[in-house]
């Protein structure tokens, strides 16, 4: 299993954090090709043949970056302005990067209490990768939860140590490689068990409902509390009205899984506890059983064909 790293910071060399990262990741793993872009394209003027080709030889997609003005650097978005083009990934002959893995990987300056309600920077981290979100979804990747730390920029005399930006940086580092390593080595179960790791995580801040469609079938059938419905349509339409009536950043935990192999799919049983707050701030505590009815595609997917939810 191949992976790519796609790095954008137009000043590497002055950079701690990125620097580090890429530096450590081509030491840890063989496997892993980096593409400064920067370097390749000061100009910014893509070799759209080159880049295309490599990510059509890659299993596993890192974009490595800082994170500037809740954003990436202008090289990267040009990146993706003449890289990601129409029937290339998207459109009705897009499907080259179909089952790729999409991982986000950033460096961020300020402090992890900066990015609250009531943090100065006022949003979430997940609320402004949304758009990246989107892109895996259109490009239909599997898109994995980011990997970030905070207090990654060295001002000297003024904000950090050189050496606590590198430890950061490290720490960083063993989070992608492990990220990489339980993809090259990945059964089926542990496939399944990180999915539902995920799926839970994205509902706890109640993400965009095209994370949760691009693994769900046409024609699933869905039974929730609410009552029964099908596919992508009948999802959104439930999940609509839970955005209504639920804050975000409530807490499913998961207390009991099991995965068995059962004529070419997999039966997923669950017992979940979730605590969350109405739009009114009254407290909601349930405890459910779920079962799911999965595949595992062979774009390496996880698409679920039967969802049940049952009060305990």
């Amino acid at each position: 299993m191949k992976t790519l790293v796609i790095l954008a910071h137009p000043n590497l060399e002055e950079s701690v954090a990125n620097k580090r990262i890429a530096k450590e990741l081509k030491k840890r793993n063989n496997d892993v090709e980096i593409r400064d872009i920067f370097s390749l394209y000061p100009d910014y003027k893509i070799d759209v043949e080159a880049e295309q080709q490599a990510l059509l030889e890659a299993d596993t997609v890192i974009f490595q970056y800082p994170f500037w003005w809740y954003n990436m650097p202008a090289i990267l978005k040009v990146w993706f302005d003449e890289v990601f083009i129409f029937n290339f990934a998207f459109g009705p002959e897009g499907d080259k990067l179909k089952g790729k893995n999409f991982l986000l990987s950033f460096t961020i300056g300020g402090p992890a209490d900066s990015y609250t309600p009531l943090g100065y920077n006022h949003f979430s981290v997940a609320e402004f990768t949304r758009p990246m979100e989107q892109t895996a979804y259109l490009a239909q990747m599997n898109y994995l939860a980011p990997i970030f730390e905070h207090g990654m920029v060295f001002i000297p005399g003024v904000y950090n140590t050189k050496e606590a930006v590198e430890e950061r940086a490290d720490k960083q580092v063993e989070r992608i490689v492990k990220i990489i390593d339980e993809l090259k080595n990945e059964n089926p179960e542990a496939k399944i068990k990180a999915f539902v790791k995920d799926w839970f995580a994205h509902f706890d801040v109640l993400a965009d409902d095209g994370y949760f469609n691009n693994h769900i079938a046409n024609g699933a059938k869905l039974r929730f509390v609410e009552g029964e419905f099908i596919g992508h349509e009948g999802f959104s339409e439930w999940y609509a009205e839970i955005k209504k009536n639920i804050k975000p950043n409530n807490e499913h935990r998961i207390e009991s899984i099991t995965i068995a192999a059962n004529n070419g799919h997999f039966d997923v049983d669950l017992t979940v506890k979730m605590k969350a707050e109405t739009v009114d701030g009254n407290p909601i505590q349930l405890n459910v059983n779920e079962n799911w009815k999965v595949e595992i595609t062979r774009d390496n997917r996880v698409k679920i064909h039967e969802y049940r939810v049952a009060k305990v």
